[in-house]
């Protein structure tokens, strides 16, 4: 379908404040259920259920590499669902509500007994987060690229939206165990917990439903006309994308490292006798986070998306190298999180930008768009890799011999906490610092968006 000059410059678009806001907050939103999945959910079956931390490792890789699927089927519903709300932004409307009540359900931890709770772990984990949080956060993350075919209101998307995720992360990670003591420390205080965290997740997707505007797709559908996507192209359109497998592997590796953030626990409590020390090192981590956000803000378009990447891996091997020279000094600790803090801001903030130009790459490389599928990437690769994350984590407890809901642990189960928190997110980031290094499509963009236009 050709279309006119004006409804490309609609596409190009500039985006209002309120737009860019509104769109962040959906983040914070997903951090709700994101944010406790990595940090506490672990420790909540294995201290709270009671259930063994080998189980609980199974438990989650089998159900992540489920979930993984999940994203390629909301995906094609996305690609076929048209509604007059758009492509991306009805599912928020529609989800909102399950995403709260299953949020309750996976933190809840009735007594069915060990077999019956390992059941009702494995059923509720998977409504909540391969079912639920996939038809909400798909649709979300692919909005992005229906807003507007600007790239550097792209990057501004993905800082807003990366400065209210790194908040949630923020909140969850300093509230939660406060909250649970607060609401009498046993297992009801960790429903009540999340009911709150839920109704906030409530409130926030509805502000992005109607605080944003899918241009994209409007202009693509005028005259009530739908261009359909076959499925099967798509998906081998995004198996040539060679920059969209590039960050399939970048979102994987992130959130594989991102899930062992869920040892923070057991390492404040085991090795610092300092649980409370979960809360504050979030605090700086974060605190970080949104002064490096802002730095990327002003420098995005000078250097380049590719290049604040780099450095944000680099940054953040640093700040985990660092650790090894104290393991167990505040000061470093608390250094380190700062490092840390400024390295995963970096990346966080231009990935889904990246990953957003993907779709322009893929529209000229092929000729299909596929918003859905192509940011698929983004939750297949954090799925899966916060799975396998979380799956290590539980296995290497196991193997070192951790007692579950256990005050005390043997000395070899520190070791396997140690062996998490010191040293393997250094290998994880001396893989992403080399696939980093052959993404060259910020130097090709440009001249990519030129050509679309001529063949609009």
């Amino acid at each position: 379908m050709k279309k006119d000059a004006n409804a490309y410059e609609g596409e190009n678009r500039s985006l209002h404040m309120k737009e860019r806001i509104g769109y962040g907050v959906g983040d914070f939103a997903n951090n709700m259920m994101y944010a406790p999945v990595n940090s506490f959910f672990t420790y909540f079956l294995t201290n709270v259920a009671g259930l063994g931390a080998g189980v609980v490792g199974t438990l989650l890789l089998v159900s992540r590499l489920m979930d993984g699927v999940s994203d390629l089927i909301v995906g094609t519903f996305m690609e076929k669902i048209h509604s007059k709300h758009g492509k991306a932004r009805p599912w928020l409307l529609w989800w909102c509500v399950p995403f709260a009540i299953s949020l309750v359900l996976m933190f809840s931890a009735p007594d069915f007994g060990t077999t019956g709770k390992i059941v009702y772990a494995f059923l509720t984990y998977n409504l909540a987060v391969t079912i639920v949080y996939t038809a909400i956060n798909l649709p979300f993350g692919s909005l992005a690229a229906l807003m507007t075919k600007n790239q550097t209101e792209r990057g501004y998307l993905n800082i807003s939206k990366m400065v209210f995720a790194f908040g949630g992360g923020m909140v969850v990670n300093a509230a939660t165990l406060p909250m649970v003591k607060f609401f009498g420390n046993d297992s009801a205080a960790w429903q009540k917990t999340f009911l709150v965290y839920g109704v906030v997740a409530i409130v926030l997707f509805l502000v992005v439903f109607f605080t944003t505007k899918e241009a994209v797709t409007e202009s693509a559908e005028e005259n009530g006309k739908v261009e359909k996507v076959n499925i099967k192209d798509a998906l081998i359109s995004l198996v040539k994308n060679k920059y969209w497998i590039q960050l399939l592997a970048i979102f994987f590796l992130n959130s594989t490292v991102n899930a062992f953030i869920g040892v923070n626990v057991y390492y404040a409590q085991y090795i610092m006798d300092d649980t409370s020390l979960v809360g504050t090192l979030s605090l700086f981590q974060n605190i970080a986070s949104f002064a490096a956000f802002a730095v990327c803000t002003v420098i995005i378009r000078k250097i380049g998306k590719q290049r604040i990447a780099i450095g944000g891996v680099a940054i953040s091997f640093v700040g985990y190298a660092m650790v090894l020279l104290n393991p167990t000094s505040y000061a470093v600790l608390y250094t380190s999180a700062v490092v840390k803090g400024i390295g995963n801001a970096a990346l966080s903030g231009v990935m889904y930008g990246m990953l957003a130009d993907t779709v322009e790459y893929n529209d000229w490389h092929s000729g299909i768009r596929a918003e859905g599928l192509v940011f698929s990437a983004n939750s297949i690769g954090q799925k899966v890799g916060s799975g396998i994350g979380s799956a290590v984590l539980g296995w290497v407890l196991a193997a070192f011999g951790f007692v579950s809901s256990s005050a005390v642990q043997p000395e070899s189960a520190i070791n396997g906490i140690r062996v998490i928190f010191l040293y393997v997110p250094l290998v994880v980031f001396a893989a992403m610092f080399v696939i980093l290094l052959f993404y060259k499509l910020d130097k090709e963009y440009d001249g990519i968006i030129a050509e679309l236009g001529k063949r609009k």
